[in-house]
């Protein structure tokens, strides 16, 4: 065989194995993808089956985590005074880890700029890195860390970190952890609308069983009422003759005062022979 048709041989398995390689690549990244919509899906599952945000903070959580690799992390909510995380579950990955859990966790370093920029961080080089120096003694170590926000309204009420990942967190991490930080924030917000509903028709329940009481303590007088013609006495439901005043005080929410009217005064001055 000549060289050119060597070269040409040559040229052919080169063109082929590329093909090879960039069908391979392309079925890795379509796997892939189908792995990460497939998690997403999932995710947004969580919001509707979960009425806690506790519990699905945690299912999203974990997704994350196995779509990205990060083996440790947690979730926090700020506090109201907006100084601090507040800590909702802690996944060490099985490291051990011996920071006091009631430990404040203030915002700052890097969880500082994912607060503040409302978008997903990391770091690659963390126990290298200056925020090293702020963490508390007897954490575990930290290979690499990323952290993602939770908005609501444009405003970051909690933070999704995620760290440990055997290999670095890039840029996919971060865009896939802030679709899942994005998740966990309309849970929340669901969480929230649950608790809110909750409480008003609980509130509504009391007001109406008030007002059944209220309407049971009201009686009120209709109909025919059989009076005596004479001493103007009335016939009760059981048959009995009851005063007027008595009968009324029975069917009704009004109380009698006795006095005396001027005519019957006069009438009685008469009758007595009073001056």
């Amino acid at each position: 065989m000549n060289k050119p048709a060597l070269s040409q041989l040559h040229r052919q398995k080169k063109t082929d194995h590329l093909v090879d390689l960039s069908e391979h690549k392309l079925a890795e990244a379509l796997l892939t993808s189908q792995q990460e919509l497939t998690a997403v899906i999932g995710g947004a599952k969580v919001i509707l089956g979960k009425t806690k945000f506790d519990e699905a903070a945690r299912e999203i959580f974990n997704r994350c985590c196995e779509l990205t690799g990060a083996t440790s992390g947690y979730v926090a909510l700020l506090s109201e005074d907006g100084q601090e995380n507040e800590v909702l579950f802690l996944e060490g990955g099985g490291m051990e880890c011996t920071v006091d859990p009631e430990l404040p966790m203030p915002i700052r370093g890097l969880r500082e700029e994912s607060y503040k920029g409302n978008c997903a961080v990391y770091h690659n080089d963390f126990m290298n890195s200056d925020w090293v120096e702020m963490m508390p003694a007897g954490h575990m170590a930290l290979k690499n860390v990323m952290f993602a926000p939770l908005v609501i309204e444009n405003k970051t009420v909690g933070i999704m970190g995620l760290a440990n990942k055997k290999d670095d967190f890039d840029d996919r991490d971060a865009e896939l952890a802030s679709v899942f930080g994005d998740l966990a924030a309309i849970a929340l917000q669901n969480s929230r609308f649950l608790e809110e509903r909750q409480k008003a028709e609980a509130n509504l329940s009391e007001t109406v069983k008030e007002l059944k009481e209220a309407i049971q303590k009201i009686k009120t007088l209709s109909g025919i009422i059989p009076i005596c013609a004479y001493c103007k006495g009335i016939r009760n439901d059981h048959g009995y003759w009851d005063r007027l005043e008595k009968y009324i005080e029975d069917n009704s929410l009004a109380e009698f005062s006795h006095g005396i009217c001027p005519t019957c005064f006069e009438e009685q001055k008469k009758k007595y022979n009073l001056s």
